[in-house]
């Protein structure tokens, strides 16, 4: 399976997607949201012209209002937050965040369809059919590698990661349509009788299995005021074709399991930082 050709995004397209919230820190308490919300930082530091931590601790211990993409929503909003001193244990912001395209964000990522039964994506993940996305990994003591990757298809992304770490402990974000986002960390183990690691579980991706918009009509009442902050300035996404992987087929797949066979010919570090994609912010820092 080779890695899809894209062409390059315009850095306006792009954020800070946050991977971690701290409890009560300034931007949970503006009402931020993990997984779904991107930080949307003044367009200089998206062209490289400042640095992104220099900003962050430019914002330090002020009443600021911040721009955030919401995933949910497909549109921009803004919430006011009060932030942290320089040296707080909670960051300025209080979150965890990785640089990503939000604008991709809907399709790259994949979609449980089904799980076995005592698998380890059912006994270990708790994966549920269609209403579970898987959004990113992390291995133990590295950056979180997100499915959401320019030049690769998220399915190629999630097969180097698990038949590259067996025996090592992953962290699985996994965003669930009725509860919202999900953490779980395990070790990844073979099965005595196999010599590859299955998930146990069937993933698809393309457009019947993008990330949901949310209609406001069915929203709750506090979904109904976030959205009233979304402002009218989301531009227009050129549609883009995205053909479904049917994943019942091919070397990479065994039956109902996700099975993880890695190319001989496989040379993709999808761990490595891209320099010119970090403005020199750490993914596991606290901002």
């Amino acid at each position: 399976m080779g890695a899809a050709q894209e062409n390059p995004s315009s850095p306006s397209q792009f954020g800070f997607r946050i991977y971690k919230l701290i409890k009560d820190g300034p931007l949970a308490k503006g009402g931020a949201k993990e997984i779904t919300d991107f930080i949307i930082p003044p367009i200089e530091i998206l062209n490289q012209k400042n640095s992104f931590n220099d900003w962050i601790l430019s914002l330090a211990d002020k009443t600021i209002t911040i721009k955030l993409y919401s995933l949910l929503y497909r549109g921009f909003k803004y919430i006011e937050i009060k932030t942290n001193s320089v040296g707080s244990k909670e960051g300025i912001l209080g979150a965890a965040v990785k640089y990503e395209n939000f604008e991709n964000a809907d399709k790259n990522l994949l979609h449980v369809t089904s799980v076995v039964e005592n698998s380890f994506a059912k006994n270990k993940l708790g994966l549920i059919p269609y209403e579970d996305f898987i959004i990113a990994a992390k291995i133990k003591n590295t950056p979180i590698i997100s499915l959401n990757k320019e030049g690769y298809n998220p399915l190629e992304i999630l097969n180097i990661i698990i038949s590259s770490n067996n025996g090592n402990d992953i962290t699985f974000f996994i965003y669930n349509l009725k509860n919202g986002p999900r953490v779980v960390e395990k070790k990844l183990e073979k099965d005595d009788n196999s010599d590859k690691f299955t998930l146990g579980c069937d993933v698809a991706y393309g457009a019947l299995h993008e990330f949901p918009m949310i209609e406001i009509e069915k929203d709750s009442k506090e979904l109904k005021k976030a959205k009233e902050n979304i402002t009218n300035e989301t531009e227009k996404k050129e549609e883009t074709d995205i053909k479904e992987i049917n994943i019942n087929n091919g070397d990479e797949i065994n039956g109902n399991n996700l099975a993880i066979k890695k190319d001989d010919n496989e040379n993709i570090n999808i761990s490595k930082k891209e320099e010119e994609n970090n403005n020199d912010v750490i993914e596991e820092d606290i901002i």
